[in-house]
């Protein structure tokens, strides 16, 4: 065992209970934590009734700040001072608290300690924010890699958003996928799933126009549409259509896997950003999987799904039937497990 003690900042929490890092955190820091001294994970207090000190072997620090947000970047400053002492090795998830990372550089180096950070999904990318606040995030997102140890990316098509002079500092590690439940549900035909946040970038409006020029009896999406205007529009507009089923967030892992048994199609949008856990995660199944056509998919997935660019073409992909599994399927769901991704953080650790 490994004389580490490794703390995670930056996320909301384990056991999930909002997105991809949330779920790397819940599936992969307990098989880590059996490997070196400790692990800790900072989570936001009101997201969870329960305040129980460990998961799975993990040390749980409750920060009262939001995670995300305006707030983020003052929640990673709080959680960095309150594992600080206790930690050997300090991994920020995502680059909000960017500002502070040159002092937190300096914090480290003194006392002979070592800071990462997982650079995410390209954050200034994103359409959600403004430009004054995408502005702000690569100007995080630049001070965050000058002033870490090591840079994680999740895609090997973000590579090209790391800084030219921190290549030699950055390493990719992908996300775990093996942690899925399954069942014996029966497959469903003309039935389709979504899981995702309900944002522009994942092109949930595109899915369901798609969605609804096709043969599909029944499309179902997971997701948070409270959250934002542009879920609440679609939501609006959609939420009478008989063949849709608009679900709010589902964390229970069997619920989930009963609805990914029973789909004939899996419709992926992601298009900002590296890799999305929960494409990963359906890589565990045997249903179709139809991916909106960007880099970061293909780098994931590469020829175990089949692509789409718009509407039209997602209407007629759906119309032409499932297609059978890809002979490259069982080599990507051994890349993604957690075994693999444990020692992956491991041997970044470790440079």
């Amino acid at each position: 065992m490994r004389k580490m003690r490794i703390s995670f900042i930056g996320a909301a929490g384990i056991p999930n209970r909002y997105g991809g890092f949330e779920s790397f955190l819940e599936h992969c820091a307990p098989d880590l934590a059996t490997r070196v001294e400790a692990v800790t994970v900072t989570c936001e207090r009101r997201l969870y009734q329960e305040e129980a000190t460990t998961y799975r072997g993990v040390h749980r620090r409750f920060i009262s700040v939001p995670a995300n947000g305006g707030a983020s970047m003052f929640h990673d400053l709080v959680a960095f001072l309150a594992v600080f002492s206790r930690s050997t090795h300090i991994v920020a998830l995502g680059v909000s608290g960017g500002f502070w990372f040159p002092a937190f550089r300096l914090m480290c180096a003194l006392s002979g300690k070592k800071l990462l950070v997982n650079i995410d999904g390209v954050e200034w990318r994103r359409l959600k924010f403004s430009r004054v606040k995408r502005l702000v995030l690569r100007v995080l997102d630049a001070a965050a890699q000058l002033s870490a140890h090591h840079i994680i990316y999740d895609n090997s098509a973000l590579r090209e958003f790391v800084m030219r002079g921190c290549l030699s500092k950055a390493i990719e590690i992908p996300y775990a996928g093996d942690h899925v439940a399954r069942t014996d549900g029966t497959r469903e035909s003309g039935s389709a799933l979504t899981i995702c946040r309900i944002e522009p970038e994942n092109n949930v409006d595109m899915l369901i126009d798609g969605a609804m020029r096709s043969r599909l009896r029944r499309y179902t999406i997971v997701g948070n549409w409270a959250n934002s205007a542009y879920g609440r529009s679609l939501r609006e507009t959609w939420g009478a259509e008989p063949r849709l089923q608009l679900l709010d967030p589902i964390y229970d892992q069997r619920r989930l896997a009963q609805l990914r048994e029973t789909c004939e199609y899996y419709l992926h949008g992601h298009s900002v950003g590296g890799t999305n856990p929960s494409l990963v995660e359906m890589l565990f199944y045997d249903c179709d999987i139809l991916s909106f056509d960007c880099p970061f998919n293909r780098s994931t997935a590469g020829e175990a799904v089949r692509y789409f660019a718009n509407a039209h073409a997602l209407a007629a992909l759906i119309d032409g039937g499932p297609a059978g599994p890809h002979a490259s399927l069982s080599r990507l769901r051994d890349r993604y497990t957690r075994a693999n991704i444990a020692k992956a953080y491991l041997r970044a650790l470790e440079r």
